[in-house]
């Protein structure tokens, strides 16, 4: 394989867990309120697909790495609308609790609080004799099944926000939510089925994630839920701007990690170079978005 496929293959594997959760970003997102809990919510779908993976198998550890997260995404948005409180710090309390309940979990069920290996539960690559095939062979074939399944929620996430009754009623409730009320229905039920959205995408992110090493690494998410976060913002708030900005920083990425071979490059820029990456380019779509406004300013 070419360093161009290698380079193909890469950014669609890491395409999958960033995408995934940067639609669900969106789905909360067109309710009116940005979920800020995505780093957290995928940590929670990747730990739990390795703790009941490891005692029940593996589907049942697919079916907790889902529900799980979409479950805490929908009692996180009722804990805020119940009691008042700002979504933005409820939000950030779960990013740091995810983390912290995991380790002790970890060290309860695997005595450990590091790494916790489950071989047994990584997901094979698929057709992976097809991948060799030009341009096409690696975007399509010689993936991990996690990372299929992943594409899969990405696809039903993706219909559901924009081709369905409830992806137009979301879009109207982050607009305007006493419409809603006056056609007789309810917000606060469409904003937690939102959230649930939003969580059942970030599980999928974290099942592609822990499934593609077959084990639960602490801080197993690296920064991807934050990166899906500017994904939503730099796409413009839409489903093929976000899959656009997604896709670019899944290349991004990808190259990154290519460039991990060249010896002459420090181990440190290597390991820092998609953060900063991603610093300019959110600074380039802010920059771009402002000459943009001026131009249509009379």
């Amino acid at each position: 394989m070419s360093a161009l496929q290698q380079l193909f293959a890469a950014t669609m594997g890491g395409l999958a867990p960033i995408l995934a959760a940067a639609l669900g970003g969106l789905a909360s997102e067109y309710v009116g309120v940005l979920n800020i809990a995505l780093e957290g919510l995928i940590m929670a779908g990747g730990f739990a697909y390795i703790a009941v993976g490891a005692v029940y198998g593996p589907f049942a550890g697919i079916v907790a790495a889902l529900l799980l997260p979409a479950v805490l995404a929908y009692l996180q948005d009722l804990y805020a609308r119940k009691a008042r409180a700002d979504s933005f710090v409820v939000g950030l309390s779960l990013n740091l609790l995810v983390p912290g309940v995991a380790s002790v979990l970890s060290q309860l069920m695997f005595a450990t609080k590091g790494v916790v290996s489950a071989p047994a539960l990584a997901s094979p690559r698929l057709a992976q004799g097809m991948a060799s095939l030009p341009i096409i062979g690696p975007l399509l074939f010689g993936h991990r099944l996690s990372e299929y399944l992943a594409y899969a929620l990405v696809g039903f996430v993706f219909l559901v926000l924009g081709a369905t009754p409830f992806g137009l009623r979301a879009r109207a409730l982050g607009m305007n939510p006493d419409a809603l009320e006056l056609g007789g229905l309810r917000p606060g039920l469409i904003r937690g089925w939102a959230y649930a959205l939003s969580g059942l995408a970030c599980g999928a992110s974290g099942l592609a994630l822990a499934a593609a090493i077959g084990a639960w690494v602490p801080g197993l998410s690296a920064g991807r839920g934050w990166i899906a976060l500017v994904a939503v913002y730099l796409g413009g708030r839409r489903l093929f701007g976000t899959l656009l900005a997604a896709l670019l920083f899944a290349l991004l990425l990808a190259g990154a990690n290519q460039a991990q071979a060249l010896a002459w490059l420090p181990a440190e820029l290597v390991a820092a170079l998609p953060y900063v990456i991603t610093t300019v380019v959110v600074i380039a779509g802010a920059a771009i978005k402002r000459r943009g406004r001026k131009k249509h300013q009379p």
